[in-house]
């Protein structure tokens, strides 16, 4: 999706959504990194000395998800929607995700950039 206010990225196994994770482990790796704190069973939001961020946990097998008042015991996606304001130094955004990424031995995906290129890779 694309959006003049906002990033969409993915942290995921791959793009067929492959490797699944305990949630409590993914939970576990996000919360110790300082930068999100735990909203509901399913999603967090920045810390206070972090830029604005939303993240879902979820469990899919095409990319498509809702949320649920159902704990999910496998994660297999991480979406994050966050600012894309000029004011924002977009590096603290991906030096976390590309940190979270790494933890779970998964990979970081802007969904879509400003040229329409999509599920961008990020290294």
């Amino acid at each position: 999706m694309w959006s003049d206010r906002y990033n969409y990225y993915n942290i995921q196994s791959d793009e067929g959504y492959t490797k699944k994770v305990e949630t409590g482990i993914v939970l576990q790796i996000l919360l110790k990194s300082g930068y999100f704190l735990q909203k509901d069973h399913q999603t967090l939001v920045n810390a206070e000395n972090f830029p604005w961020l939303e993240m879902v946990l979820a469990e899919t097998e095409d990319g498509s998800f809702a949320t649920s008042d159902k704990k999910l015991p496998y994660v297999n996606l991480i979406a994050v929607v966050c600012t894309k304001s000029a004011a924002i130094d977009q590096g603290v955004y991906l030096k976390a995700f590309l940190e979270m990424a790494e933890e779970l031995n998964w990979k970081l995906y802007l969904e879509e950039d400003d040229e329409g290129n999509e599920n961008i890779e990020i290294r």
